[in-house]
């Protein structure tokens, strides 16, 4: 069968399984132009404020430093940095001026009134009666209408591990385990089940995700405003026939996860062949997504060798800062290019297909 462009597209759009299938919920982050957006630097160590910039959404300009207390910070993601795989650290913090009432998956809220602000958290609230008395909106009494976020909505699901996906020049999923980031320009998906996590964030930044445009634009689905979660709920989503496949997925993209997580000491410290590293554990799991998705043909001798080498502890290594663990990541992938069955694994000609089409449209 030969592989066009269009019949990969039609392939993928007749997967009945969607991501909205296997979600709790998607959803979209808070509106990036709030009046009370917050972000905060909060590089100083052992400090109990958080130094504060604050942006004026309706003038976009006079931006001040203030200080915030760090129980109402949470760390603040948006589209302009990338996030593959690993939810890159930024010194930026969003304000939340509620209570999280729960630990449940679902959590319930409530808005600080201003005077539990003033007795709890005076700081926020003088930088917060100071942003009101800037506003050029005329009003007699401060209270929480005026700091409230425009969409409270993913506030349900703070503290709740989840994938944050964004959009940039393709798509970019970054697991956050604690579920603390506040992200901005990007949709949040809560799975049902959490040992997918990992594979499904290696699927949203596979090759697969790269024909999505194609897919939304032959449903009819109009992208005037970017990402959106009724986009990404008809996101296909396929698990491999073995396994073992899905759990070298599932392995690979912790190990991206660490990878990238080191990204900036790797580049401290000119670590050569960090981004061949990445690259190679990309492609592999790359080919794996591609045969689950498509042909299911690989050859065995491949995930006999990737099984033995591609191993994991059930501890969160990845989130580790021992720079000593890209030891072991090097010498997995040696062994399995020095491996002799490895050489000897072919590709089936229908899968050779895909992949030079995937090639020829700059996908692969």
């Amino acid at each position: 069968m030969f592989w066009s462009k269009d019949k990969i597209v039609e392939r993928l759009s007749k997967i009945p399984r969607t991501l909205e299938d296997i979600s709790i919920e998607i959803f979209e982050g808070v509106t990036p132009t709030n009046d009370f957006l917050q972000r905060a630097d909060l590089s100083r160590e052992n400090c109990t404020d958080a130094s504060c910039i604050s942006r004026d959404a309706h003038t976009n300009v006079g931006i001040e430093q203030v200080s915030i207390e760090k129980e109402l910070m949470h760390p603040y993601v948006d589209d302009s940095v990338p996030s593959e795989f690993a939810v890159q650290s930024t010194k930026y913090q969003f304000m939340l001026p509620y209570e999280i009432l729960d630990n449940s998956i679902r959590k319930e809220y409530r808005i600080f009134q201003p005077e539990e602000l003033k007795t709890k958290f005076p700081a926020a609230y003088r930088h917060l009666m100071e942003i009101k008395q800037q506003s050029k909106i005329e009003k007699q009494e401060f209270d929480s209408a005026d700091y409230r976020l425009e969409d409270e909505s993913f506030l349900r699901y703070i503290n709740t591990p989840k994938i944050i996906v964004t959009s940039n020049l393709r798509l970019q999923a970054s697991y956050d385990p604690t579920g603390k980031y506040v992200f901005a320009n990007g949709v949040g998906i809560v799975l049902g089940d959490p040992t997918l996590y990992h594979y499904v964030t290696a699927v949203l930044n596979s090759s697969i995700a790269s024909a999505f445009p194609e897919i939304w634009s032959r449903q009819g689905v109009r992208n005037t405003s970017g990402l959106n979660a009724q986009m990404l709920k008809r996101f296909p989503i396929t698990f491999p026939k073995k396994e073992i496949t899905e759990n070298i997925i599932s392995t690979i993209s912790r190990y991206l996860i660490y990878l990238n997580r080191q990204k900036q000491i790797a580049k401290k410290y000119s670590i050569p062949g960090y981004q061949e590293l990445i690259d190679f554990y990309k492609r592999i799991s790359d080919l794996l997504i591609l045969d689950a998705y498509f042909t299911s043909d690989l050859d065995p001798k491949l995930l006999d060798v990737l099984a033995e080498n591609i191993t994991a502890s059930d501890e969160e290594f990845e989130y580790s800062d021992d720079i000593n663990l890209l030891i072991g990541l090097q010498e997995i992938k040696k062994n399995i290019l020095n491996s002799p069955d490895f050489v000897k694994c072919r590709f089936s000609n229908e899968f050779t297909n895909i992949l030079a089409t995937l090639k020829n449209t700059r996908v692969w």
